[in-house]
């Protein structure tokens, strides 16, 4: 994988959005496995952060800011790895394609548009409304067009590649495992009350993976460590959702990642446990594609 300044200057990352994702490949794909990093886009159209009533900084706060490069060791380990150009805060991938909120645009929206999800009332649809704690990202409602733009020519492509992958790698080996990679707020309690842990696995309380793919994953991060829960408070969303399905070969596994544990959430800078963090991941991924394979055997005899 070609590398960029890390971490970016402040303002580098304001740049047009010149492709829906990158897609990096290994030379030959030899595990069954699709990573995709949906929410790590750092591309921030002039336009875009002009318009908004919050200062860039504060628009940042909904990015999984450098999973990609967290994940970036997938591609040496033989896997396919999908990643958004552009900020969850311009346009959510993890949604349904027309999960709009009425209240934000000028016109009227498409009379399939899903306007009463609770994602939608929370101010979190396909084009967000709020970022952080309910900050409002527009000082105003938003042509209705400029949603429909983004849609088509952003989510649609990305969609399109990613079922590529998925299809393509089920066909190749008969089984596919997508790991969907994000990072959360260190900040506030899981559904129990409890502080959030390291790691959290979301198979959509067992719905979207079979039980042997989210075990591989669990035990491979408490070996390094950490603290691992499932699907509480980020059961998975619609990615998760909607490509997983155990019964016809395909899983559909999201990962979140601790942001305390890589990165200042303040200043967005990465802090001394970054490459720490990106080894333990990749030792992880390592185990889990081999677990996942058929094959860890000869891995571990291969690590020895």
């Amino acid at each position: 994988m070609p590398t960029e300044h890390f971490p970016p200057h402040p303002e580098s990352v304001i740049a047009e959005i010149e492709r829906p994702f990158t897609l990096h490949q290994p030379a030959l794909q030899v595990v069954p496995v699709v990573v995709d990093v949906p929410h790590a886009g750092r591309h921030y159209p002039a336009a875009f952060v002009e318009s908004s009533r919050l200062p860039l900084r504060s628009l940042r706060r909904s990015e999984d800011a450098y999973v990609d490069l967290l994940f970036r060791h997938a591609v040496a380990l033989g896997a396919p790895l999908l990643i958004a150009e552009f900020p969850r805060a311009f346009l959510d991938l993890n949604r349904e394609p027309f999960e709009l909120d009425p209240r934000m645009f000028e016109g009227r929206l498409p009379g399939f548009a899903n306007t009463r999800s609770l994602r939608v009332a929370g101010g979190l649809g396909t084009i967000p409304r709020i970022v952080g704690d309910a900050h409002e990202i527009y000082p105003g409602r938003i042509p209705v067009e400029v949603a429909l733009t983004r849609i088509e020519e952003l989510y649609r492509p990305y969609h399109a590649g990613l079922r590529h992958l998925v299809n393509r790698t089920r066909s190749a080996f008969g089984t596919c495992v997508l790991v969907d990679a994000h990072s959360m707020p260190s900040t506030g309690l899981d559904r129990d009350g409890l502080a959030k842990a390291d790691v959290i696995l979301g198979d959509r309380f067992g719905t979207s993976a079979a039980g042997f793919v989210v075990e591989a994953a669990e035990e491979a991060f408490r070996r390094a460590g950490l603290k691992v829960t499932r699907n509480r408070p980020y059961a998975g969303g619609f990615i998760t959702e909607h490509y997983g399905a155990p019964g016809s070969g395909v899983h559909a596994l999201q990962i979140e990642i601790n942001r305390a544990l890589y990165m200042d959430e303040t200043t967005l800078e990465p802090n001394a446990g970054f490459t720490a963090l990106q080894q333990v991941i990749n030792a992880a991924m390592a185990e889990c594609f081999a677990r996942w394979s058929g094959w860890l055997g000869d891995w571990r005899q291969a690590a020895e």
